[in-house]
């Protein structure tokens, strides 16, 4: 049984690979999960303007404003990744990403004059949360807190869970490339994951690896980009420059146990580039799998060591 529906910014799948005694009541069930994610996507969406984030980011300087209990676990988890990537990962980065406008219709090279008027107001030091009394505080009028990098991951292991609770041992969740399996496959026989090769066309891999019960998180600059006067400007932005990362990385696959974390900080390797971010993925005990621009493919742990065994597409 699969279901497909759009939030987040991107078309996410659900797939249960469990014989079904009654199709009926798991679809039921289904529908029920992912009214559930769309609610997500209502509370967190920084398009939607009745949106927490929306209305936290349209109080920036005036006033502190309440949230949900999964607003401010979202925020605060957000700022420890900050902390803990020296503001390689900053959610406050939202005014820069308008400004660029990758992937909407409004798309643009913004000057140099333009990025530094915005300057102050990226530093995720100015987001005040107080989660005693349930609030969040932007300091400066003007910034905005953006959790797309981050939001898709959380809603993904919310379904996961979700799925778990139905009693499902066996599925499969591709959020937009933010992969979640559940067990094996029906056949008993470990899912078999592609990692998308961001230079190429879409479906054609890099290599693939084995998961059950794992996470599988990618940033890439194949996500959204422009291309104007023969140059490539990908999504990814450096907190530090206000422009796409010049980091030396195409691509940046992580493996792990929870979504949420790992969408969060493959951004932050990303941006950091092979050797930071190898260091930060050791810290935090994760499997990593770096494409740089010059073709070359580094792996650690778990990509190496036959844990997932991957292998490189011929």
């Amino acid at each position: 049984m699969e279901k497909s529906f759009y939030a987040f910014g991107t078309m996410n799948t659900i797939r249960i690979d469990d014989e079904l005694a009654d199709n009926n009541a798991y679809e039921e069930h289904l529908n029920q999960i992912v009214k559930k994610a769309l609610s997500l996507d209502d509370l967190l969406s920084v398009f939607k303007p009745q949106s927490e984030i929306s209305i936290l980011n349209q109080n920036a300087g005036k006033k502190a404003v309440t949230v949900s209990e999964t607003t401010m676990n979202l925020l605060m988890r957000s700022l420890y990744y900050a902390e803990i990537t020296n503001g390689a990962f900053d959610i406050t980065i939202r005014p820069a990403v308008k400004l660029w406008g990758i992937g909407q219709k409004e798309q643009q090279i913004p000057s140099d004059l333009e990025l530094m008027k915005i300057e102050s107001l990226i530093n995720y030091k100015h987001l005040e949360l107080d989660p005693i009394s349930s609030t969040a505080y932007l300091k400066k009028e003007g910034q905005s807190v953006d959790l797309g990098a981050i939001a898709k991951g959380y809603a993904t292991d919310f379904v996961k869970n979700e799925l778990l609770l139905l009693g499902v041992k066996h599925g499969l969740l591709n959020f937009g490339g933010t992969i979640f399996t559940i067990g094996k496959k029906r056949e008993e026989v470990p899912w078999k994951i592609g990692i998308q090769n961001p230079i190429d066309k879409r479906g054609e891999s890099i290599g693939f690896l084995e998961l059950e019960n794992k996470a599988m998180v990618t940033s890439a600059v194949n996500e959204r980009y422009f291309i104007k006067n023969g140059i490539f400007y990908h999504h990814i932005l450096d907190p530090v420059t206000l422009k796409p990362a010049k980091s030396g990385v195409l691509g940046v696959s992580a493996v792990g146990d929870c979504a949420m974390d790992l969408d969060a900080i493959t951004t932050a390797l990303f941006v950091l580039g092979m050797e930071k971010g190898i260091v930060l993925a050791n810290k935090l005990d994760l499997s990593v799998l770096y494409l740089l621009d010059n073709g070359t493919v580094y792996a650690t742990k778990g990509f190496t060591d036959g844990t997932f065994q991957f292998r490189l597409t011929a």
